[in-house]
């Protein structure tokens, strides 16, 4: 067999997370830098220096937005205009699926700028692109369930996965996917909206379904695996 080596690496030195925009081949890495934009998969800067974060990308990969110095600071990419500045931050960030941007403000999202809500506090926010869904995770361990505008949650209910602390939503916000990528004893899952276990994988750090509900990632120590239902003849 022919040997093979690397010829050319763009990761940036000290890559350690990533973050995709659900409908574009675009998506926020971050390493010894801090966070940036790029295109993908040639990771070509779209925006570099961002900051150390919460950072959030827009699902058409059209908009990013980061926290830095008590603002909320909006870039609108490819549009000749300067970049918006908003007062207020958060622990976490996100944008809805109509493009508006979230940020965690005490225990519940809020509109940048909104008042901090009284409770165990956000930590993690996430969204779901085709859905007014957000998923929050807080301060307690437990995770609640949002509609964007809404003064009280959908719901909210202790999580099932002990340590979880990777926290994402489904493109149609019908599942929650909560995972321990750092954890001793790594779990991931799949949450409906309600608190009731969808999928529950042991061993694994991560899970995600994919866009079209057509199957689910799941990842590992030992690596990662593609999960389809199996074919049945008519």
């Amino acid at each position: 067999l022919p040997q093979t080596v690397v010829i050319h690496d763009r990761r940036p030195p000290g890559l350690d997370r990533t973050v995709g925009a659900a409908e574009a081949n675009a998506g926020l890495l971050h390493a010894d830098g801090g966070w940036r934009a790029v295109v993908l998969p040639s990771l070509g800067d779209i925006a570099a220096d961002l900051g150390p974060g919460p950072v959030a990308i827009r699902a058409d990969g059209r908009a990013v937005a980061a926290v830095a110095d008590g603002e909320v600071v909006e870039w609108r990419l490819g549009e000749e205009q300067p970049a918006a500045r908003r007062p207020g931050g958060g622990a976490a960030i996100a944008y809805a699926s109509d493009g508006s941007l979230w940020v965690a403000a005490g225990a519940a999202p809020r509109e940048p700028g909104g008042a901090a809500a009284a409770g165990s506090a956000i930590v993690a926010l996430a969204a779901a692109a085709a859905a007014p869904v957000l998923a929050a995770r807080h301060e307690d361990g437990s995770v609640s369930v949002w509609e964007p505008g809404r003064a009280a949650p959908l719901a909210s209910w202790p999580s099932p996965v002990p340590g979880a602390t990777a926290l994402a939503v489904s493109a149609d916000g019908a599942l929650i996917a909560l995972g321990t990528p750092d954890g001793a004893d790594p779990v991931a899952a799949l949450v409906t909206p309600g608190g009731a276990i969808a999928r529950l994988v042991e061993g694994a750090r991560a899970i995600a379904p994919s866009p079209a509900r057509d199957g689910l990632l799941v990842a590992g120590d030992w690596g990662c695996a593609w999960i389809t239902a199996p074919e049945e003849d008519a």
